[in-house]
Order: C-alpha cells, then structure tokens, then sequence
C-alpha cells in the first residue's frame, strides 16, 4: 500500500528527492512528521494521527534548559537526535539519526562534543568514540529499548548459543557491550542480507522483527524481548490511513522561521 517503506533514513533520503504528488501522508511519530513537513514546504503533509514519542516529547528537553547546557560550554559543537522536540533543533550544529550517532559525533570538526539525545544512546557513543563527549545530564531514557536487560540476552542465548545478537543503540548498555552489531533498522537489514548466521536474535521494537522475519523467510529470526513494543507506532492502523486519505487527516506545518533555521541542519544530515 505504501509507496516508501523504510527506517528513518530510508525515509529521509526519499524525502530529499521529492514526490510529484501535492499531498504526502506520513505515518510515523510526529517529529518525523515535522521534518517531513520542514523538507517539503511546497507540500500538504498529513498524519493519520498525532503519535508523541516519550523520548521526543520528554519534559526534560525543553528549550530554555538546553540553551543553558549549550551556553555552559560555549564554542563546543552541539550534536541532537533527530527524534528531539523541533524548536531544540535550531540549537544544534548537527542532526544525526539514532543509527548513526557514533559516525556523526565522529565527523565534527572538534575535539569535543555536546550531545542531546536518547540516554542509552549516548553511553554507546560514549564506548565508541574517540572524541570527548559531554552529554546533557538530562537526556531521556526510551523505556521500551531500556526494557530487554542482560537476563534477556542469556536466555536468548542458551536457546540459539550459534545466534547473532543485533541490538538497537537505545538499549541498555549491559546488552550493547555483548551484542555483535549495535546499529539503527536499516543497517539490521543490510546485515541480515550480507551475513548467514544459524540465528538472529533481533533487540528492535516489534514492528522492525516482524518485518525482518517476513522478509528472510529462510532464516533463523527470533525477538530479544517480549516488551520491545513501542505504542508510537502502535496507533497507526489500515483504518486511521483510509480515514486520513478520505478526510485529510491532520495536517502538520512547522514555523517557517524555524524551518528556515533548520533547513542547513537537515541538508548536512
């Protein structure tokens, strides 16, 4: 049914090139929708439903308390998560996606780094690497990634001792120190199609195994967690979509002036 179905990345560089369509309906969490709008001013974008992550919408990340964390080191680059609320991204010198966090910090021009962003996330950058890292004390931990725990992995592990072990970043550091890839959605894919492991033994919300286990059909594909299910996806259905196609659902635009703040920022992303 859908035109582009992919991680966040994936969705993003679709974005970049363009639709020929006037109106585009996202189904994601609503500060993906936000950027979508922001990339595609000219354009009516519409959710189905209004989808509030905690971590993008967490009280901790309010404006003025991350202006005071950006000031109290000044000439420090600030790196965000794209999943931050939208005001707080004009305050960044780069956006990075949860996969790519390490790969980004690592490309700034500094020998340190400020980072905004998911808790569990930022200790696995800070594990590696090779910059100084000072993250904001009060970044926000996903409580559904923060659900699969050691215990988790070694009971996985006796079950499939042969299996390879891939884990979102947002998971507790304890399962990013033994996993054997820690990576975002995409890569996961990229990963199970170049590699051939008797088991995969998949630390991602349950949407993403799902997709993977109907998409490797010949392979070994297990969940690392019964309570890795995000609600933000959760509220999309067949009929909210229907629902949005027949009466417009809820359309998202975002200040101009922010927009043309952030603009820079999403062109380097």
């Amino acid at each position: 049914m859908c035109d582009v179905l992919s991680d966040s990345r994936g969705v993003f560089e679709a974005v970049k090139k363009g639709f020929d369509e006037d109106v585009v309906i996202a189904v994601a969490p609503y500060f993906f929708v936000e950027i979508i709008s922001a990339m595609l001013p000219d354009k009516t974008v519409v959710t189905p439903v209004v989808s509030e992550c905690p971590v993008s919408n967490h009280p901790s990340l309010s404006f003025e308390r991350i202006s005071e964390f950006k000031e109290a080191h000044p000439e420090i680059p600030l790196v965000c998560y794209t999943t931050s609320p939208f005001k707080i991204k004009v305050l960044a010198d780069a956006l990075c996606f949860p996969g790519e966090v390490v790969k980004t910090i690592e490309s700034m021009d500094s020998d340190a780094v400020l980072f905004v962003g998911e808790r569990n996330c930022t200790q696995e950058a800070i594990m590696k690497c090779s910059k100084k890292i000072i993250p904001y004390p009060h970044n926000p931990v996903c409580n559904v990634y923060n659900s699969a725990t050691l215990s988790d992995v070694k009971r996985m592990k006796e079950m499939y001792p042969d299996a390879c072990l891939i884990v979102h970043p947002e998971c507790r550091r304890e399962v990013l120190e033994v996993a054997d890839y820690v990576c975002g959605s995409g890569e996961m894919f990229d990963i199970m199609k170049k590699t051939d492991y008797p088991a995969y033994i998949l630390g991602f919300e349950e949407g993403f195994y799902r997709r993977v286990a109907r998409e490797f059909p010949d392979k070994t594909v297990v969940h690392l967690c019964p309570y890795l299910i995000c609600n933000a996806f959760k509220v999309f259905r067949l009929e909210t979509i229907l629902d949005s196609l027949m009466n417009g659902g809820v359309v998202v635009r975002v200040d101009e002036t922010l927009r043309d703040r952030i603009a820079p920022l999403l062109e380097k992303l």
